[in-house]
């Protein structure tokens, strides 16, 4: 009996120390320039900037003899090149400045070395950056109310910093700024949000921006959207002077699709004269304000899922969560560059009026553009806009969007707080 459990205690330590030695990790080697049969060429922009910075990035689409797809990592890109069909040789990234390009088709095709091979074309159109030049810097007042129950607080561990909060907002300055993409029409919007120091009495804000709330329970009570739950609070400031963001904790889940059916509502309905109707961003729906008109939380601020702030998951369809900063769009006047799944039905692609931005179905029936790299037809493309869908990194803006931004804030009441500096002032 000894002897037995002797053995046992040995092969057991044996089997412990030999664990580690049990995985062998082994590199996959580059591919064979030699074993490929056929080059299909993508880019990953139909347009491009002539700023200087923006770019875009051809992929080569690799297939062996024997039927393999290649993925990227096993291309060895020493073996390809890429030229123009005028003659010019140029690097897997292309990127100009030179305004006497802007109008004109760019194509583009790779070779392999030593095989003959040679793939398809692709094209993209360089444009003009310099209609940003028109545009203002505009900054816009944000205060965040963070409401919040007692119950939530300890089950988070204590109130969330004044430093996550800020961090959020450095993100949606980042993307607004253009200064974290090389997109090929992504720019700088000349947009930001700067938190609010003084509160609707002029009182120094004890964090800057931020508006903490404690109630009993956190509840629509009436089933308008938070309307009155965030009046009974004295959430609502007023909306000439700041833009209001309400972090509500629904902790319980009372809104199984809290973005799709509220967050999303923040659109400008409004415009200050009827002239104004004349050179309105197309795909929205304005009109003069009525006279009676009252207004709510969801119409002149932005109502958000507090857990979705910090606990976001990347996933794809309609009824996910989706970030803050694509929320922000909706709220100055952008649309979706997507749509949940491909109908044999449907006229046309998405279309949010912008002329400059990538427009795609989700799955097609084939589980493609599912996730944050997508491929349109001959464009192979990363979903960096911040109206692309939940999968999306959300960090860039393209020129036609940033217009259509200042189109708004220019001529849409609700959304004309960045004219007073009351949030900075507190007179």
């Amino acid at each position: 009996m000894k002897k037995f459990i002797l053995l046992g205690l040995i092969g057991w330590l044996g089997f412990g120390a030999c664990t580690p030695d049990r995985y062998e990790y082994q590199e996959m080697p580059m591919t064979d320039m030699q074993d490929i049969e056929q080059v299909k060429l993508c880019v990953s922009h139909f347009q491009l900037l002539a700023d200087g910075k923006a770019e875009v990035e051809f992929t080569p689409m690799l297939t062996t003899k024997d039927s393999f797809q290649v993925a990227d990592s096993r291309i060895d890109y020493s073996q390809i090149e890429f030229h123009t069909l005028t003659g010019e040789s140029v690097s897997r990234t292309f990127s100009t400045a030179d305004k006497s390009l802007i109008g004109k088709k760019i194509s583009v095709y790779a070779t392999i070395q030593g095989t003959g091979l040679m793939s398809d074309t692709v094209s993209f159109t360089v444009i003009d950056p310099s209609p940003m030049e028109t545009c203002s810097e505009i900054t816009i007042p944000i205060v965040f109310h963070l409401i919040q129950s007692e119950a939530d607080i300890t089950s988070y561990g204590g109130e969330i910093p004044m430093e996550r909060i800020h961090l959020v907002l450095e993100k949606i300055n980042n993307a607004f700024s253009g200064i974290v993409s090389n997109n090929a029409t992504g720019v700088d919007t000349k947009i930001r949000f700067e938190p609010a120091l003084y509160d609707p009495y002029g009182t120094l804000l004890n964090e800057p921006g931020i508006h903490r709330v404690y109630v009993n329970e956190v509840t629509d009570v009436n089933g308008d959207q938070y309307a009155t739950f965030i009046a009974q609070q004295n959430a609502f400031w007023d909306y000439t002077k700041y833009l209001n963001v309400w972090l509500i904790s629904d902790a319980s889940g009372e809104y199984r699709t809290f973005y799709k059916t509220i967050s999303t509502q923040c659109i400008p309905r409004y415009v200050s004269e009827a002239n104004d109707l004349q050179t309105a961003p197309q795909g929205l729906e304005l009109s003069e304000m009525p006279a009676d008109w009252v207004a709510v939380p969801n119409e002149v601020g932005i109502v958000y899922k507090l857990q979705s702030t910090f606990l976001m998951v990347r996933a794809f369809g309609e009824n996910e969560e989706n970030e803050l900063t694509n929320c922000l769009g909706y709220y100055l006047g952008l649309l979706p560059t997507w749509s949940d799944t491909w109908s044999a039905n449907a006229n046309s692609i998405p279309d949010d009026f912008c002329s400059d931005t990538h427009s795609y179905y989700g799955n097609t029936g084939q589980g493609i553009n599912t996730s944050n790299e997508k491929r349109v037809g001959d464009y192979l493309f990363l979903s960096e806009n911040i109206m692309d869908d939940p999968s999306g990194v959300h960090r860039s803006v393209s020129l036609q969007q940033a217009l259509r931004m200042h189109w708004v804030l220019q001529h849409c009441p609700e959304r004309a707080m960045w004219k007073s500096d009351y949030a900075f002032t507190g007179k």
